[in-house]
């Protein structure tokens, strides 16, 4: 009885180690490269304040404690692009920082361009301006949630999150007991590379086990989102449903007295912090208001109020802090991913935490490589494999990145399509080719040895 629950339990275990050697194989570079971008997302706001200032000289004159002004600076690019299609306003964290108008303006030919103007909110005036879609900020967020694959990159950085998710509960599987068993971390004193890289993949795995739990669930939801929403029928939760009641021309002319709207808000909703204005344009005569709680661990931008434009009375109020539990598990998701409820210090533990997951998915890599050699004898030196996997990688990073900025996000998008399209049809091709090879092998070695018993 005793040997057949051994026998079970080693099953087992030779099942998790299968399935985590391959699931880490193959999903490897992909998380790798999501923990290097992740590691940098995490800073977009600061990155990005960074840039304004330095690149843009993006600043204000806004005194401590005064509303800003860009109602003059809304009348002049209203005037400019009278056929723009969407209008939104983001004020700044801090009186230092510029306010931000987006506009969306399509032109006669090509696709829309989402165009922010840096506004002195001090001095009511535009002091610069950028194409949102060629900026660094945008760069990292759509290479770190789609690869920069438009038609299903989420849906894939979705599967990569599951690939973790395994990854992670096998490891704790494998390597829990073992762990257990000591006090402290201990390196074995050897000169076999792979004998120290498993060590420090082993200790760094399960010292990461529960970040990397967290990232791998909520990276999962976040990237297939859209499909469990689809096939699960879930709607956004807090979403306003407008009453077009005017004309999209009246409801584009209609004036508003933004420092009003300001103070309309605050009464209406005291605790918001207000981070992004969204004036209606298509005849419902709203101002929508969507921000922030001091305190609470959520998306941003998900508490939102919704005034009339006519008489700046609230018509929609979703606090966040009143909403029921699915609606708290549906928007906590973000927040989680990315660290952004705790400050710097929280945001620096969040990238060092995730670069040890693109080690862990190096050093897999690298324990594979050299196991191989060892196991089937091979003259050659992985470290070439493993220096060439990584400066493909790293390469691609750089090329969207520079591609992005000086010749486009079009035609970024373009090339990431073919490249990681490419390289998901060539290992389906070469895992259908190895399963067929190994079938016609398994045959030939059958056929072979029926003839010996024949004979």
């Amino acid at each position: 009885m005793s040997v057949k629950g051994d026998s079970g339990r080693s099953g087992k275990k030779q099942f998790y180690w299968w399935l985590h050697h391959w699931v880490g194989l193959y999903t490897g570079i992909l998380i790798g490269v999501l923990s290097l971008t992740g590691a940098l997302a995490v800073f977009i706001p600061e990155i990005d304040a960074l840039i304004q200032r330095a690149h843009y000289k993006a600043s204000s004159s806004l005194l401590p404690g005064e509303l800003p002004k860009f109602s003059k600076a809304i009348d002049s690019l209203t005037a400019i692009y009278p056929n723009y299609r969407g209008l939104s306003i983001k004020l700044p964290n801090n009186p230092r920082e510029a306010v931000i108008v987006e506009l969306t303006h399509k032109p006669k030919k090509g696709k829309a361009l989402r165009y922010e103007f840096f506004v002195d909110g001090g001095k009511d005036r535009v002091v610069g301006k950028r194409l949102w879609q060629n900026s660094f900020v945008n760069y990292l967020r759509q290479m770190h949630v789609r690869l920069y694959e438009g038609n299903w990159g989420r849906q894939l950085v979705g599967l990569g999150g599951v690939g973790l998710a395994i990854v992670t509960i096998t490891g704790l599987l494998i390597y829990g007991n073992f762990m257990k068993k000591q006090t402290w971390p201990k390196f074995r004193k050897a000169l076999d590379i792979r004998i120290r890289m498993a060590d420090w993949h082993k200790i760094l795995g399960m010292g990461a086990l529960a970040f990397n739990l967290v990232i791998a669930l909520t990276g999962a939801w976040l990237g297939l989102q859209p499909w469990l929403q689809r096939w699960l029928d879930i709607a956004a939760p807090g979403r306003y449903k407008a009453v077009i009641h005017m004309d999209q021309s009246i409801d584009k002319a209609l004036s508003i007295d933004w420092s009003t709207a300001l103070l309309a808000a605050k009464k209406a909703f005291p605790d918001l912090n207000p981070h992004q204005l969204i004036p209606s344009i298509n005849g419902a005569g709203t101002i929508t208001l969507r921000g922030n709680i001091p305190g609470l661990i959520y998306e941003r931008n998900i508490n939102t109020l919704v005034l009339s434009k006519d008489t700046y009375k609230p018509l929609f109020k979703y606090d966040i802090r009143e909403q029921p539990t699915g609606h708290k598990f549906y928007y906590i998701q973000e927040a989680l991913h990315f660290g952004d409820y705790g400050g710097l210090l929280l945001k620096a533990l969040y990238a060092f935490l995730g670069l040890s997951s693109g080690f862990l998915s190096i050093s897999g890599f690298v324990i594979f490589l050299f196991r191989r050699k060892k196991k089937q004898r091979l003259t050659h030196n992985p470290w070439k494999a493993i220096l060439a996997y990584f400066s493909l990688a790293l390469l691609f990073l750089v090329i969207m990145a520079v591609v992005t900025l000086f010749m486009g996000y079009s035609l970024a998008t373009w090339m990431s399509d073919i490249i990681v399209n490419g390289l998901l049809i060539g290992i389906g091709v070469y895992l259908l080719l190895r399963y067929v090879i190994k079938k016609i092998h398994c045959q030939r070695s059958l056929v072979s040895a029926n003839h010996e018993k024949n004979h």
